[in-house]
C-alpha cells in the first residue's frame, strides 16, 4: 500500500476542473500521468512519486494564481468521502473508470453523486478572462499591458485606465466606442471592452485590443538616429515611406466615417513584425462636428514630453505639442478637422525625413505661426550622419501638409498619399528606384528561399522529436525531447521571420518600383502559399486575405492556378470470375486484408500486442464468397454517368445540378432517369440530388473539364447495380475514377458498394487529436448501410444458444465485461427462437416477474430498449463472434470494417469533418442534445441527416463501431473505435475522431457494424 490518500489527491484535481482553472481533457491526462505513477510506487520503483498536484503543477495545467484558491475549496473537504465529494458529470466517471484506477479510488469515484453534462466548452468568468503580465506601452489616458485571453488561448493587449477623474473616464469610452467602428487593417481592431478587477477592489476600465508584436514608428526612428546598423539597413527611405502611405490610408478610413484622431504622432504609430503598420491611441479622437466634451471642470494635465500627449482645459491644448496643427495648438478646438490630421501626418513625414522633430524644443507651440525649416536643409545642417538627402518634392510636399492656414494644405489624407505615390513613382527617380527595387528583389528571393528551407527543416525537426517523444517512456527524462522540440520551434520561427524579411523586402521594392513585375510576382507566389496552407487549415479568413492579394499582384501567372479549373477522368470495371456471387475455397493462409486476419483480427505484421482472437481462424480450407487476391478486375464500358455539385446549403453539403453556362464545360442535359436515384436513395434522406443532373455520357469518360470541387457521380450500368460515387477535383489537378460495378446478387443485402480509390484521411485542423493530413488509397469494400442492431444481436445469440449456450450467456449486452447483463429471460408466447429477447417495453409488458426483475434499461437511458437500435453493451471480441457466426450463414467474408475503410465511408472524397459536410448541428446526428425528452439511443432509421456520401447511415451519432484494427505496439490488447455516440457532444461526431478500447470492453454507446470483403489482399 502507499499509505496516501488518494481520493484526497484526485479531490483537487476534481474542485480545480468545477471551479473552471483546469479543463476536463487536461484533467484526464494528468490522472492517467498520476495514475502511471501510482502503478511503479506499487511496483517498487525507486523513481520518485508524484502527487496530483505535483503532476499538474509540472504539466502547467493549473495556474499557479489559482492554486490557492483551489486548496483552500479543498481544506473545506477534509476528508474525501461520498457525503463530502463533490458531484461528477457521468462522462468523466466514465473516462476516469476507464484509466483502471486502484481498487478505494474506483470506489470513491463510483459513490461520488452525478452532475449534469456540460456543455463542450464555457466561458472563464469575466473577471477572469484576461490575465495581464507586463506593461508594453503607455499612452495619455492608460497603461497598455501584454495579456492573455483564456476563453479564446490568444494573446491580446489590455490598455487600463490609470487613475483619474470623470473626464479621463470618458474620454476613455469614447476611445473604446470610436476605435470600435474602424475595420481597417492599418487601425488596431478592438475585441472587448468593459471593467476589469484590480487590487484594492476598485474596478477599472480595460479595453481590450490585438496584440501588435513589433515596434512604434518612434522607435524605429530613434534607432535610425542612434546609428542602429540593423535600422539602417531595413528602414530605407522608401520603407519609410510604405509605412506613412500605411498611416495616411488608416486616417484617410477613419476620417472616411467622420473620426477625426487629434493626436497623431509616430509613437502612436505601430509597425509589426511581418511589416505590418497600425495606427494607435484614439483616446483624443472624436467625431466631426460633434460639441467637445471636455469641460472647464475637468482638471489640467501637462506633460513636459514634447511627443507625449498633453490635456488641457477646453478652449486650450489638446494633443502633442510637436504634431499639433496651429488651430489645435491654440485651443481653437472648433476649427481641429480632418484637415489638422493632415497637418499631424505633415509632421509625421518630417521626423521619417529627417528623424528630428519639426520644431526645436523651446517655443510654446501656441506662439508658432510660421513654417519649419525645409527638411532638405534641416539635414544638410543638422541632420544625422548616415540620413539620406531629401528631395525637393519631398520637401513640397512635408511642407504643405505643413500649411498655416488648413486651405493651404492637402485636403485628405488620400490625397496626401497619392502625392507620396507620384513621388515614388517620380520619372527623374525612376532608374534610381529601379535599382533599388532590383537590390529588394534579390533580399526578397534570398529570404524567400531561406524560407523554403527552413519550412522543410522544421517539418523534419518536428517528425524527429515525435520519434523522440514515440521512445519516451512517462518516467524518462525529457531533456532530450525538449531540445528537439525546441529546434522544430526554432525553426519554424526562422521561417516566420523569413517570410516576414521577404514581404518587408518586397514593400521596399514595390515602394520603388510598384509595376516591378518580379516583385509583383514574387508577392503573389508567397501569399499564394500561404493560401494554399489556409486552405488547407480551413481558415476562411486568411484565405480571403491570401487571396485578394494575390488577385491584386497577379500579372497572369496564377490565373489557372486562382481558377482551378481540372479534369475528370471515369473508367468502368468489373471481375469476370463469379466468386462473389457462387464462391471459392480459400486457404487458410489465403486470409489476409488491410495486414489483419478478417477472422481473428490478427495483426499479420507480426507484433504480439494484436493476436486477437486465434481460435476463429479456420485450419481448414474454408467455402467463401470472396475474390482471390489474384483475381482481377477487366473493363466494362458503356456505363452511364450523370453528375451532381455538392454546395452547401442550410450548413449542409447538397448534390444540386450545376451551372456550367459561364464556363467551357461541354455537357448533355440529359435528366438521370428516377429508378436510378430511388435505387440509391431512401425516400427520406435528405440528399436526393436536386435537379436532372449533368450528363457526362458512357464510360470511358476521358479528361472532362470540370471546375474544381466535390462532386456525386450515379453511375448505371444495364446488369449492374447502380452507384453513388463521390469524387473532388483538385485545383488545376486531375482526378481518375475507377468504379467496379457488382451484379445485385453479388452485393450482401443491407450493404453498399465504397467504391475503390484515394481519400482523404484524417486532417481536421478544428480537431486536435487528428493526425496530419494524408492521401490514402484503399479497394473496394460493401459496407453496412446500418450497425448491427438488437434484433439482428438477439437472433446471433439465440442461434448461438442452440449449440454453445455458455458462450451465448457470456455475450449478452451487458454494463461490465463479465457481469450486469441488460438481457434476460425466457421467449415471450410469440417468441420460439431462443431464451434471449430484448427487453423492450412490450416485452416487459408479457414477461413474468421473476424474468422482468432481471432484465434492464441500458444505463443512463430514461426508456426501455427496442430493437431497431444499435446493440450497445458489447465488446469487440462479441463483434468478431458475430462476424463468424454471419460467415457460417451467409459464406461471406463478414469482418469488422477497418477504421480506413470506415472514415473514407464517412467523408467521401473532399475532407469534410462531418458525414454531412463542416458544420454540427444537434438535429442531424444523435448526440447528448439531440433527443427533446434527454439523452437515448434511436432507431437506426432515425435522423435522416446522419448520412454520408456513399449512403451509410448513423456514421457521426448514436453509437460507435467497434474497427478490426489496433493503434500500434504500444497499445496492448487495443482496437480502434470510430463514431458519434448518443451519450458524447458533437465534437465526437467529427469523422476524424479516433478512440480505442481494449478487446473485452463494453460500454453503453458502443456498438458494432460490418463490413464484407471484396477481394483479399496479398499476405505479407
Amino acid at each position: 500500500m502507499t499509505g496516501r490518500n488518494e481520493p484526497q489527491e484526485l479531490l483537487y484535481g476534481l474542485l480545480a476542473l468545477q471551479m473552471g482553472k483546469l479543463r476536463k481533457q487536461d484533467l484526464v491526462g494528468a490522472v492517467e500521468i498520476w495514475l502511471n505513477d501510482l502503478d511503479l510506487e506499487r511496483l517498487g520503483s525507486s523513481a520518485a512519486h508524484r502527487d496530483l498536484r505535483s503532476v499538474l503543477r509540472e504539466q502547467k495545467l493549473v495556474a499557479s494564481a489559482a492554486e490557492e484558491d483551489v486548496e483552500a475549496a479543498v481544506q473545506c473537504m477534509p476528508e474525501a468521502g461520498p457525503e463530502r465529494g463533490p458531484a461528477i458529470e457521468d462522462d468523466l466517471r466514465r473516462c476516469l473508470l476507464d484509466l483502471e484506477p486502484p481498487q478505494a479510488l474506483r470506489a470513491w469515484l463510483l459513490s461520488l453523486g452525478a452532475r449534469a453534462s456540460q456543455t463542450p466548452w464555457s466561458p472563464v468568468p469575466r473577471e477572469d478572462r484576461y490575465v495581464l503580465s507586463a506593461e508594453i506601452g503607455r499612452g495619455g489616458l492608460g497603461s497598455v499591458f501584454d495579456a492573455e485571453d483564456r476563453d479564446l488561448g490568444r494573446e491580446v493587449a489590455i490598455k487600463v485606465l490609470r487613475d483619474g477623474g470623470q473626464a479621463d473616464a470618458e474620454r476613455f469610452v469614447r476611445e473604446a466606442k470610436l476605435t470600435a467602428r474602424l475595420d481597417h487593417p492599418n487601425v488596431v481592431p478592438v475585441h472587448d471592452f468593459g471593467l476589469l478587477s484590480a487590487s484594492g477592489g476598485n474596478p477599472k476600465l480595460f479595453l481590450c485590443m490585438k496584440r501588435i508584436r513589433g515596434r512604434t514608428l518612434r522607435d524605429l526612428v530613434d534607432g535610425l538616429c542612434a546609428g542602429a546598423a540593423e535600422a539602417r539597413r531595413t528602414l530605407s527611405r522608401a520603407r519609410l515611406l510604405a509605412i506613412f502611405q500605411d498611416v495616411c490610408l488608416g486616417v484617410a478610413y477613419a476620417h472616411s466615417r467622420g473620426i477625426i484622431h487629434r493626436d497623431l504622432k509616430p509613437a502612436n504609430v505601430m509597425v509589426g513584425e511581418f511589416g505590418e503598420t497600425l495606427v494607435v491611441d484614439w483616446g483624443l479622437a472624436k467625431i466631426a462636428g460633434a460639441p467637445e466634451e471636455v469641460t472647464a471642470e475637468h482638471p489640467v494635465r501637462q506633460v513636459p514630453d514634447q511627443d507625449a500627449t498633453q490635456l488641457t482645459l477646453a478652449g486650450s491644448v489638446l494633443g502633442t505639442p510637436a504634431y499639433m496643427a496651429p488651430e489645435q495648438a491654440e485651443g481653437r478646438l472648433e476649427d481641429v478637422d480632418a484637415r489638422s490630421d493632415i497637418y499631424a501626418l505633415g509632421a509625421i513625414l518630417y521626423v521619417l525625413l529627417t528623424w528630428q522633430l519639426p520644431w526645436p524644443a523651446g517655443p510654446n507651440p501656441s506662439t508658432r505661426r510660421g513654417l519649419p525649416m525645409l527638411p532638405s536643409e534641416r539635414v544638410a545642417a543638422e541632420g544625422p550622419e548616415g540620413n539620406p538627402p531629401v528631395s525637393p518634392d519631398l520637401d513640397a510636399i512635408c511642407l504643405r501638409a505643413m500649411a498655416v492656414r488648413r486651405e493651404d494644405r492637402f485636403q485628405s489624407a488620400m490625397e496626401l498619399h497619392h502625392e507620396i505615390q507620384l513621388f515614388l513613382e517620380g520619372v527623374k527617380d525612376r532608374e534610381r528606384n529601379h535599382g533599388l527595387a532590383e537590390g529588394a528583389v534579390a533580399k526578397a528571393k534570398a529570404a524567400m528561399e531561406r524560407q523554403k528551407r527552413l519550412v522543410d527543416d522544421a517539418k523534419l525537426a518536428a517528425e524527429e522529436a515525435k520519434k523522440v517523444l514515440k521512445e519516451l517512456k512517462p518516467t524518462d527524462d525529457k531533456a532530450a525531447l525538449w531540445a528537439a522540440q525546441d529546434r522544430a520551434k526554432e525553426l519554424e520561427f526562422g521561417a516566420i521571420d523569413a517570410f516576414g524579411e521577404a514581404n518587408a523586402e518586397l514593400t521596399v521594392a514595390l515602394g520603388h518600383e510598384k509595376e516591378h513585375l518580379d516583385a509583383r510576382r514574387l508577392r503573389a507566389e508567397l501569399h499564394w502559399k500561404r493560401y494554399l496552407e489556409a486552405e488547407a487549415r480551413d481558415d476562411e479568413k486568411e484565405m480571403r486575405v491570401d487571396r485578394a492579394i494575390v488577385e491584386r499582384y497577379n500579372d497572369g501567372p496564377f490565373d489557372a492556378l486562382l481558377n482551378g479549373d481540372g479534369t475528370l477522368t471515369v473508367r468502368t470495371r468489373a471481375y469476370p470470375c463469379l466468386c462473389l456471387a457462387d464462391g471459392r475455397t480459400v486457404k487458410p493462409e489465403e486470409l489476409a486484408w488491410q495486414g489483419y486476419h478478417p477472422f481473428s483480427g490478427r495483426a499479420l505484421d507480426g507484433h504480439t500486442r494484436a493476436e486477437g482472437l486465434p481460435a476463429l481462424e479456420p485450419g481448414e480450407p474454408v467455402r467463401l464468397k470472396v475474390h482471390a487476391a489474384t483475381c482481377g478486375a477487366v473493363a466494362l464500358d458503356g456505363a452511364e454517368v450523370w453528375l451532381f455539385r455538392y454546395q452547401e446549403a442550410g450548413r449542409r453539403l447538397m448534390p444540386g445540378t450545376p451551372d456550367f453556362r459561364a464556363t467551357n464545360v461541354a455537357v448533355r442535359c440529359i435528366a438521370v432517369p428516377p429508378a436510378v436515384v430511388d435505387a440509391l436513395f431512401e425516400p427520406s434522406s435528405p440528399y436526393r440530388p436536386q435537379g436532372p443532373g449533368l450528363y457526362l455520357g458512357r464510360t470511358p469518360i476521358d479528361r472532362q473539364a470540370l471546375p474544381m470541387g466535390s462532386y456525386l457521380l450515379l453511375v448505371s450500368h444495364e446488369g449492374r447495380a447502380p452507384q453513388r460515387v463521390p469524387v473532388s477535383i483538385p485545383r488545376c489537378g486531375a482526378c481518375e475514377q475507377e468504379v467496379t460495378l457488382f451484379r445485385p446478387e453479388e452485393i450482401p443485402p443491407g450493404f453498399i458498394p465504397i467504391p475503390a480509390g484515394a481519400f482523404g484521411y484524417q486532417g481536421d485542423p478544428l480537431n486536435p487529436y487528428a493526425f496530419p493530413a494524408e492521401t490514402i488509397t484503399v479497394d473496394d469494400i460493401f459496407f453496412a448501410r446500418y450497425p448491427v442492431t438488437c434484433r439482428e444481436y438477439a437472433e446471433f445469440l439465440n442461434d448461438l444458444a442452440k449449440t454453445r449456450p455458455e458462450e451465448a450467456a457470456r455475450r449478452v449486452p451487458r454494463g461490465s465485461p463479465e457481469s450486469d447483463f441488460y438481457w434476460t429471460g425466457p421467449p415471450g408466447p410469440e417468441r420460439a427462437e431462443g431464451p434471449y429477447a430484448v427487453p423492450t417495453e412490450a416485452w416487459f409488458a408479457w414477461a413474468p416477474a421473476m424474468v422482468k426483475s432481471k432484465a434492464r434499461r441500458l444505463t443512463g437511458c430514461p426508456v426501455d430498449w427496442e430493437e431497431d437500435w444499435p446493440v450497445f453493451g458489447v465488446s469487440w471480441e462479441d463483434g468478431m463472434a458475430y462476424c463468424a457466426w454471419k460467415r457460417g450463414r451467409e459464406a461471406r467474408l463478414t469482418t469488422l470494417p477497418h477504421e480506413l475503410e470506415w472514415e473514407k465511408s464517412a467523408r467521401g472524397t473532399d475532407w469534410r469533418y462531418f458525414v454531412w459536410g463542416r458544420h454540427w448541428d444537434d438535429r442531424w446526428a444523435n448526440a447528448n442534445r439531440s433527443a427533446p425528452g434527454g439523452l437515448r439511443p434511436s432507431r437506426v432509421d432515425e435522423f435522416s441527416p446522419d448520412e454520408s456520401p456513399y449512403g451509410v447511415r448513423g456514421l457521426a451519432g448514436n453509437s460507435r463501431d467497434f474497427c478490426l484494427n489496433d493503434p500500434g505496439p504500444d497499445y496492448f490488447g487495443w482496437r480502434i473505435s470510430r463514431g458519434g455516440r448518443w451519450a458524447d457532444s458533437g465534437i465526437n461526431a467529427r469523422a476524424t475522431n479516433r478512440t480505442g478500447y481494449t478487446t473485452r470492453i463494453v460500454n453503453d454507446s458502443l456498438g458494432f457494424r460490418t463490413a464484407s470483403v471484396i477481394r483479399l489482399s496479398r499476405t505479407p
